[in-house]
């Protein structure tokens, strides 16, 4: 891992050598960027690395006007200078999860106060009790969800469809984009890759934990991007 110097006198990183390795051949950083090793203290040049060295050449530097800026400050950008934070991605999904539970109210409410009701009587049902009383009550009140969930389903794929977002991530301003290139995702990436498959995953018993779980720890990568970027070929950016 490595930490990149800008011009800007900011640090920017830890990144892995593919991050530079990619800044160099888009000619964001070069083999005169000033760099050093995660947890070193010396700054050298990524000329210096042998990870780096021999690997690009030079980017030809057209003429300029002269400044009073030293030579050695380069431009440098993170690899995805526009990339959502972490912080600003969790309350969006919040969001979009709240949603989501406001439209099971109709099901929740008399589900919650049945159990509630009976166990201020002290009556205790058993597991296999409870299965078949869940059961009941959502066919009983399953239509009136219904409008509501079905109205949030095209409000979000309409959403996704033509912005890249979901409320949430409407709210807090941030946008779906493709990885290669940032441009719009579609539907097909947008709700059908992203949303809806990982989704029907998490519905298997075990496994969809464990899905759940490892989908949710890739947003602590580097590129911030989770497993179900990764499967649609997405990123969340800043809109």
């Amino acid at each position: 891992m490595f930490i990149i110097l800008g011009s800007d006198g900011k640090e920017y990183g830890p990144v892995t050598v593919g991050n530079v390795i990619e800044w160099i051949r888009d000619g964001r950083a070069n083999l005169a960027t000033k760099a050093k090793r995660d947890r070193e203290d010396a700054w050298k040049t990524l000329g210096d690395f042998t990870e780096f060295s021999g690997r690009a050449p030079e980017p030809a530097t057209p003429p300029t006007e002269e400044t009073d800026e030293p030579e050695s400050a380069i431009p440098v950008l993170v690899a995805d200078p526009e990339a959502a934070s972490r912080w600003l991605r969790l309350p969006a999904a919040l969001i979009d999860g709240l949603l989501k539970t406001l439209c099971y109210l109709p099901i929740s409410i008399p589900l919650v106060r049945t159990i509630f009701t009976e166990a201020l009587s002290g009556e205790q049902r058993s597991f296999s009790e409870i299965t078949e009383l869940t059961s009941n009550i959502v066919n009983e009140h399953l239509a009136q969800a219904l409008p509501f969930l079905g109205s949030l389903l095209l409000i979000q794929f309409f959403l996704l469809a033509t912005r890249g977002q979901t409320i949430g991530k409407w709210l807090l301003r941030l946008r779906i984009v493709r990885h290669d290139d940032s441009s719009a995702p579609g539907w097909y990436r947008a709700f059908l890759l992203r949303a809806n498959l990982p989704f029907m995953i998490e519905q298997i018993p075990v496994l969809g934990f464990v899905f759940w779980i490892v989908d949710s720890s890739f947003i602590f990568r580097a590129d911030r991007r989770c497993l179900h970027d990764h499967i649609a070929g997405t990123k969340v950016i800043i809109a």
